[in-house]
Parts: structure tokens; C-alpha cells; sequence
């Protein structure tokens, strides 16, 4: 089981880096929190940087769900 865990970890270091862009929300938005499955990083905002594929995927999920609610507030704001 343990070889098995080892395993996980080192293809976890060997996987495949994306480039990503956070724009700061503000003038003192440094870095944004993100987490996968218990594994946590800290990602510099306003300008490219290399995270691991996994992280990416979140990060861009979290743009397409800003994207959504933004649009629905906007129809619905004059309600």
C-alpha cells in the first residue's frame, strides 16, 4: 500500500504545468487560494504563472461560475 501512495506523490510532481492569468480584483489582491482534494497553493494574481494541471482546472471553473453569476445578477438586477 505504501509503494502504491509513493507512487501518487511522485506522479503528482511529474504532472503537466498550465499557464494561467488571475486579474487582481484589487489594488492589494496579491494571490489567490487554491485547492484540490486537500492539496493547497497560494497562485500570484496579475500576471501569468505555471500551476499544476489540476490547479487550473479549478481556477478555470472558478472564472466560467464568476462569468454565470455575474450574467445572472445582471438579468435580474431589475426585478
Amino acid at each position: 500500500m505504501a509503494n502504491k501512495k509513493n507512487e501518487n506523490n511522485a506522479n503528482k510532481t511529474n504532472e503537466e504545468l498550465v499557464s494561467v492569468f488571475i486579474p487582481k480584483q484589487s489594488r492589494n489582491d496579491t494571490e489567490r487560494f487554491v485547492a484540490v482534494n486537500g492539496e493547497r497553493i497560494l497562485v500570484q494574481t496579475g500576471k501569468t504563472v505555471e500551476v499544476p494541471k489540476r490547479f487550473a482546472e479549478v481556477i478555470k471553473n472558478s472564472e466560467a461560475m464568476a462569468a454565470v453569476a455575474a450574467r445572472y445578477i445582471d438579468a435580474n438586477a431589475s426585478m
